[in-house]
């Protein structure tokens, strides 16, 4: 499959914010360009296409493929209905019923609540609760999730629910029940959803709510907020969906759950900075003690601040948050119980639908790769020029790995050493070249100096740092302060490494950084000086700082002269 998320090389600057926030480990790495720009390149196989790489790339280099061109396209000459996902009134809000009758004005077979769906999920997982078929599961209507557990926990997959999304479990209601079984495409928050479409066939098209308002922009189609407030629409062939609504706000499916059984051990999370961690955490631990449920999303305030809304700059997550919450207050007040309580709702779905044909089945990303034996990791290390321990403590993420030992692990596996690792750089050859600046040669060949100075000047900080770990607690803080050394000078590294030319736009933050630098090391040489236990191998990497960060000063000096007259 081609990779949902793309790189424009040409806007890419190598600056690695992509990689930091990037939760699939093996999903980036660094490739050099013919002219030796360094840039980010995507691998498709372990991409979970979450998004979160869109969301921090200020040089808008990254983005992503739906399918609204090829939806338009065919829509002249096929029956396609159209699936609205819940979040769609974040996406639009006060217009979203406007938004769904355009559609049917021009040419939807049928446009059918998202809503509705989830309604149907929650009724298929307390079904399948109360039948023991879901005794401890991972949520499944967030696609990156899935993908990421099919990649990373391939046998943990049997923990993934049984019962499909709401949008796949709409997409069967309409076609067993309603019995239209026409094209369906899927107006999503999310480019990940086209994951789940191709691996379960139950939608063809994902339209994202970013490409549709694009698409309304170059059409000049505008909408009045003549319905604002009101969260009513007349869906085809079936009501409104009712408590389903809620789904895209975390905890979602952890309240509905909880209203059909109280005492329902479910839990949430959701941010790819957390989520990831806790999946990983969560297949460490005996089922025992696994919640019966586990609602994990991937973006950070749920499907409403999904990379495919397009509220970039236009709204806050205080105002989607308020927006759920009076979808909150409607469903409730349209929810209706028999007098047992009994959720009427759900006898609908008892009458109508088979539980069974809401089920569904997972694949895994190819075998399991055994892990690795301590052994391999230290030929692996070494092969990296990676020797001590404190290596096995790095997590920089220039290289694309989350750490240097996730990296040897990869090595490991048979993959090649990265070309353009910081941290590598003086095992594998130094640097990459900083291009050079119209009318600055100097400055340029003192740029090139100072990155791959900084690059050797790290071994001997390293060294410090790993020595200091091994004495004894009274160097905590000397060795609190090499690791802000350490920090620094990759900063320097990876600036040098990444920019296009040093000239007056950008060598202020440079010589800020270098001063930084050498504050820095100032207070360290101070530390070191204080601590009672030294050690040879300390007072001669020390030494080896202080010779060489005078130096740093000096280039430092020199850049600043070299581009005076733009000052």
């Amino acid at each position: 499959m081609a990779g949902l998320i793309g790189v424009n090389e040409e806007r890419c600057i190598g600056c690695n914010a992509c990689i930091r926030v990037c939760p699939s480990p093996e999903a980036n790495s660094v490739k050099i360009l013919e002219n030796g720009k360094a840039v980010t390149a995507i691998n498709s196989d372990k991409c979970i296409a979450c998004g979160e790489c869109i969301k921090v790339c200020k040089a808008k280099a990254r983005d992503y493929d739906d399918d609204i061109d090829k939806f338009f396209k065919d829509l002249k000459e096929r029956k396609i209905i159209v699936i609205a996902h819940p979040s769609i009134k974040t996406a639009f809000p006060g217009i979203w019923q406007a938004v769904l009758k355009w559609f049917k004005q021009n040419g939807a077979d049928g446009v059918y609540d998202g809503s509705y769906g989830a309604d149907i999920c929650t009724w298929g997982y307390v079904r399948a609760i109360e039948q023991g078929n879901a005794k401890n599961v991972i949520s499944s209507h967030c696609p990156a999730v899935v993908k990421y557990m099919e990649i990373y926990h391939p046998d943990e997959t049997r923990d993934l629910s049984p019962v499909h999304s709401p949008i796949s479990c709409e997409a069967i209601y309409i076609r067993d029940f309603i019995k239209k079984n026409y094209a369906v495409a899927a107006l999503t928050p999310c480019p990940a959803m086209k994951l789940e479409f191709e691996a379960t066939g139950h939608a063809e098209y994902n339209i994202t709510f970013k490409r549709l308002k694009e698409y309304f922009r170059r059409k000049k189609v505008d909408f009045n907020k003549a319905l604002e407030g009101d969260q009513h629409y007349d869906f085809d062939d079936q009501v409104q969906g009712c408590m389903g609504g809620i789904f895209p706000t975390p905890g979602g499916l952890r309240y509905n759950l909880s209203i059909n059984i109280p005492d329902i051990i479910a839990v949430n999370s959701d941010g790819a900075d957390s989520i990831y961690k806790e999946l990983d955490q969560y297949c460490e631990l005996p089922a025992h003690r696994h919640p019966q449920v586990f609602e994990a999303l991937s973006c950070s305030g749920g499907c409403g601040c999904g990379c495919g809304i397009g509220n970039e700059g236009e709204q806050t997550g205080v105002e989607i948050k308020a927006i759920m919450r009076e979808v909150e207050i409607d469903a409730r007040n349209r929810r209706k119980t028999a007098l047992n309580g009994i959720d009427k709702q759900f006898k609908i779905f008892d009458d109508r639908i088979n539980p069974k044909s809401l089920m569904r089945n997972y694949s895994s990303d190819g075998k399991v790769t055994p892990a690795p034996s301590d052994a391999d990791l230290d030929a692996a290390f070494a092969k990296l020029g990676l020797n001590n321990e404190y290596d096995r403590k790095i997590d920089c993420g220039a290289c694309g790995y989350s750490s240097c030992a996730e990296m040897a692990r990869a090595v490991c596996a048979g993959r090649n050493i990265p070309e353009n690792c910081i941290r590598c750089a003086k095992s594998s050859g130094g640097t990459a070249p900083v291009s050079k600046a119209a009318g600055n040669e100097n400055t340029v060949k003192i740029a090139e100096k100072v990155s791959g100075f900084a690059t050797n000047l790290l071994a001997d900080i390293e060294n410090i740092y790993a020595s200091l770990y091994n004495i004894d607690n009274s160097s905590q803080k000397s060795a609190s302060m090499s690791g802000i050394v350490v920090n620094i000078l990759e900063k320097v590294v990876g600036f040098c490494s990444s920019v296009e030319s040093i000239d007056a736009d950008n060598l202020p933050m440079l010589v800020s950084t270098l001063q930084k630098l050498q504050s820095a090391v100032s207070s360290l040489n101070e530390n070191i000086k204080e601590c009672a236990n030294g050690s040879s191998t300390i007072r001669e990497a020390m030494q080896a700082v202080a010779d060489a960060t005078t130096e740093l000063n000096v280039m430092a000096q020199d850049m600043v002269s070299s581009v005076s007259d733009k000052y």
